[in-house]
């Protein structure tokens, strides 16, 4: 496999966008950004043997993987109420990889940017004795002063979530769509009713803690209006069988959108969603002074478990 030949297959099919000006093939992508309109940058990555493995009974195709990396970066930018507009990609091959899982991967990551408009603006390959590793930065466009962060949830805004969550190891962590089309429609139903939103990759639990933490707020979900996926019990039988709440909780990768959102907007929202992703209530923010709360389906309130995906570990 040559170096120079594949990445001259790379740049002959890579996707372009209105603002780049100049795409793969220089030391720079260069894009003519418009004035009024923010800019979020998001840098991702995915690692073998941590978010996927190329062997056994959960192998991924190159192409999944592919897909993969570009959806998780675009799904931080779904989360801010922004849209992407050109990625660069740096990918590591494990030495001797040969040729066709490389363009495997390369559609794979193209798919993506295919599929919501924007550019593969460039990047950098190279190889090492580890395993396959990619890293994904992305440039993503929203309106000024307008984007959706961890930090604004109020007392009294309602918790909404898209789609449904658990089950993520079955399929969804590698085929799943990042929420740009809901992030759209969202902002266009309520511009200004979103006060925060995070995109759920640790566990519902441990995203809502980070709202709640940086919002300085509490929070109280109710189990039964959870919305959990029907693949809750795909990896989970016989001596490892765990409870649907508890994989919906904890298991991260779903990538749905958690949002809090100012109650007037809510009642909006809730009667003028008509997208095919489901958009469930779940909860609402508190006082900071009640903590995070699970709310069962008797009425009785406990502690919301701090389960969740922890990176250092």
């Amino acid at each position: 496999m040559g170096e120079l030949s594949l990445l001259e297959q790379f740049r002959a099919g890579a996707p372009g966008h209105p603002w780049l000006a100049v795409g793969p093939g220089q030391d720079c992508a260069i894009l003519r950004w418009p004035s009024g309109r923010d800019m979020a940058f998001k840098i991702d990555q995915l690692v073998e043997g941590t978010h996927f493995t190329l062997t056994g009974p959960e192998a991924a195709s190159p192409a999944r993987i592919g897909w993969k990396a570009m959806a998780k970066a675009s799904s931080d930018i779904a989360a801010a109420g922004f849209w992407p507009v050109a990625a660069t990609v740096a990918v590591n091959l494990r030495k001797g990889t040969d040729e066709r899982l490389a363009l495997e991967l390369y559609s794979g990551l193209a798919g993506c940017c295919k599929h919501y408009a924007f550019a593969l603006a460039g990047g950098d390959l190279s190889v090492s004795e580890q395993g396959l590793a990619l890293s994904v930065s992305l440039l993503g466009e929203g309106p000024q002063n307008g984007a959706w962060l961890r930090s604004g949830a109020q007392p009294g805004d309602i918790l909404f979530c898209t789609g449904s969550l658990g089950g993520s190891r079955a399929r969804k962590h590698l085929d799943f769509l990042p929420r740009l089309e809901e992030a759209r429609q969202i902002r266009n139903l309520i511009p200004t009713g979103v006060h925060a939103c995070i995109d759920i990759t640790d566990g519902l639990s441990r995203d809502l803690r980070h709202i709640c933490a940086e919002s300085r707020c509490g929070a109280a979900i109710y189990a039964e209006q959870i919305p959990l996926s029907p693949d809750t019990g795909a990896f989970s039988t016989g001596k490892n069988a765990r409870d649907p709440l508890a994989q919906a909780l904890g298991d991260g990768e779903d990538f749905e959108l958690l949002l809090a959102v100012e109650p007037a907007a809510a009642e909006i929202l809730a009667r003028e969603w008509h997208m095919e992703t489901k958009l469930t209530c779940i909860g609402n923010i508190q006082e900071d002074a009640k903590g995070c709360l699970l709310i069962a389906h008797n009425g009785s309130s406990r502690p919301l478990p701090d389960i969740g995906y922890e990176h250092l570990l």
